[in-house]
């Protein structure tokens, strides 16, 4: 008797997290960044651009493209490099008034000033990102689009893609 209420115990959690990835998925489809594109040059609303961008990507073999894609990465890591460099500097600048302030208000002070600094960076970064994955969604809908502009992006895009759906 223990061992059905295991399996059935094991079955019931198989199905929970299966529904689970469903639902994760299917929310991912609806709320994808790189529907902006479609949102800026089609004028759809939101959720219907996702899903028509998700089914272009998914068609197209440009997903694993997307998620071997390292700008957000780099985004976070330059956003954090520079908000470091900014705190390193208004530390030393608050390191010649430790008389007039005490430690908990030096933390607050560059714990706050981390925090506006890498939110500044990574707004102004933010562009460059949605450049990029506007690139890829066009890439999706018209590769060939790609051809004349830039020859050797397409290039690339094309033997990855290609190489992507043939192992799909």
């Amino acid at each position: 008797e223990e061992g059905d209420m295991r399996t059935s115990l094991i079955k019931f959690c198989k199905k929970f997290l299966i529904r689970c990835h469903a639902l994760a998925r299917r929310f991912v489809r609806s709320h994808s960044d790189l529907a902006m594109s479609h949102v800026a040059a089609y004028f759809k609303s939101y959720q219907r651009a996702a899903m028509d961008v998700f089914s272009l990507v998914d068609a197209s073999g440009v997903e694993p493209i997307i998620h071997d894609d390292i700008t957000t990465a780099m985004c976070t890591s330059l956003g954090i490099a520079i908000s470091g460099w900014i705190v390193v500097f208004i530390g030393v600048t608050l390191s010649h008034h430790r008389g007039y302030l005490s430690d908990t208000v030096v933390c607050d002070i560059l714990v706050i000033s981390f925090l506006m600094s890498y939110t500044i960076v990574f707004t102004i970064m933010e562009p460059l990102r949605a450049s990029i994955k506007a690139v890829y969604v066009c890439f999706a809908q018209h590769p060939e689009s790609l051809s004349q502009a830039f020859p050797l992006v397409f290039h690339r895009l094309t033997r990855i893609s290609e190489t992507n759906v043939l192992i799909v």
